[in-house]
């Protein structure tokens, strides 16, 4: 996670609702000491086995080392979402890249939905997927107008957007909340947790090997070949891929994990509701989030469970999400509900970059990375995944993102110095926006 970190991350387990729906845990296999492969990857998580499938799906000797169990980092514990979006609007994207490549991001981000669609058909991964868009809404009245502008931009791009206002938007988000909401209908939402053990399935259906419980110590290059140390041994490859998102680590390659800025994020479930009271609330069963700098994602599970991003401590492995304000902020986004019942919550860790863009690094001959996924796991993470098999195969011009150089950050150091100071300035804006609303309700707007 960071160069001081321990290599084994230190954080509660994934979510059990999760764990006990759709796809169970796979059966993987120790290492054998002295094996050789094409390319091994490190990190059982989306963004690792996606590279995995592509490769095995080519008959590459693929084997995936993860430290802990299939989905124990940030692919287990994300909200579910997957947006036709990046981090960043087109038109933001537009003017980072140059023109080919910045077409290349948008075309693919845009169908990301579809992607990860295609992937779970194809592979019959069960997931949960819900194909019904994601809203965001606009839970400030000067944060109305960005909404408008990027409805407009989407729209003329051709996309499937709406923009909800008023009386539609009361009626499609069910709550009095927000005046003004953009429908993207092509979202679609999972069980994370799930989707992670399907590729792994499929990674395993395809030829591959998988160890679980067995942490890289070490990288070492040996004449035309990667030496891999793990606490139980050595194995060789020709090619290495370094997937570990969040917990990359400068113990595998000098400056690597001082580009990674990780943020933890909390989440909860309910327990079931009143599905009289739910058949108001999200009643299409979109996910909604709205335009707070903090993690605001609601959503409803078939069962009649509310999902919801949390706040809670901003650095601690094992800290326990703020439930109480949780609970506030449903109330005032839907009173209707009236009390509610926390089943379970859990922490994750999001690999953030500087500028909230994905990298993609070609480290050495045969030595891949990418990581800094800010919150877009799931569909992008499949695709930097994809990038990273198409770099390992020699293709790096087909890949959709761009291959960058490794840029440690020299402030990396006071980077949880920086988040505390940017969640503190975040907690007090919303808190503001949400006091005025309580106190002036509809006048707020």
């Amino acid at each position: 996670m960071t160069k001081n970190a321990d290599i084994t991350p230190r954080q509660d387990a994934p979510c059990k609702y999760f764990s006990e729906r759709g796809e169970s845990a796979i059966a993987t296999t120790p290492i054998v000491v002295g094996s050789h492969y094409d390319i091994v990857v490190i990190g059982a998580g989306i963004v690792g086995l996606s590279a995995a499938l592509a490769l095995s799906e080519r008959d590459v000797r693929v084997h995936v080392l993860e430290a802990r169990h299939i989905g124990w980092g940030a692919s287990g514990r994300a909200w579910g979402q997957v947006a036709a979006a990046a981090k960043h609007t087109p038109k933001e994207i537009d003017a980072t890249f140059p023109h080919e490549r910045a077409w290349r991001i948008n075309e693919t981000m845009a169908r990301i939905p579809e992607i990860v669609s295609e992937t779970v058909k194809r592979h019959d991964i069960q997931c949960e997927m819900l194909e019904s868009g994601n809203l965001i809404a606009a839970h400030r009245p000067c944060k109305e107008h960005g909404l408008r502008r990027l409805a407009d931009d989407l729209a003329r791009r051709g996309y499937p957007v709406t923009l909800l206002e008023n009386a539609a938007c009361t009626t499609v988000t069910g709550s009095p909340r927000y005046r003004v909401a953009l429908h993207d209908r092509r979202g679609i939402a999972l069980n994370p947790l799930a989707y992670t053990r399907g590729l792994a399935r499929a990674v395993l259906n395809a030829g591959a090997s998988i160890s679980e419980n067995t942490t890289v110590t070490q990288l070492e290059r040996s004449a035309q070949s990667w030496i891999v140390q793990t606490a139980q041994g050595a194995i060789r490859a020709e090619s290495v891929i370094i997937a570990t998102n969040a917990f990359t680590s400068d113990r595998l390659y000098p400056g690597i994990g001082s580009e990674i800025f990780p943020v933890r994020a909390y989440q909860a479930i309910s327990r079931p509701l009143d599905p009289q009271i739910l058949a108001g609330i999200l009643p299409e069963r979109q996910t909604l989030n709205d335009t707070r700098r903090l993690f605001s994602g609601i959503r409803i599970w078939p069962d009649g469970r509310l999902h919801i991003g949390v706040d809670g401590p901003e650095r601690s492995g094992d800290g326990r999400a703020f439930l109480t304000g949780a609970s506030r902020r449903l109330r005032m986004t839907f009173p209707q509900l009236g009390p509610i019942t926390w089943q379970e919550a859990w922490g994750g860790w999001v690999d953030m970059t500087a500028d909230k863009y994905p990298v993609l690094h070609d480290l050495a001959p045969g030595l891949w990375s990418a990581a800094g996924l800010s919150g877009r796991g799931i569909g992008v993470g499949t695709v930097l995944g994809r990038d990273l098999a198409l770099c390992a195969l020699g293709q790096a011009p087909d890949a959709v993102h761009p291959i960058t150089a490794l840029t440690p950050r020299w402030y990396h150091f006071a980077h949880s110095s920086i988040v505390r100071l940017a969640t503190a300035a975040y907690r007090i804006e919303d808190a503001i926006a949400d006091f005025r609303f309580h106190a002036m309700g509809q006048e707020f707007f």
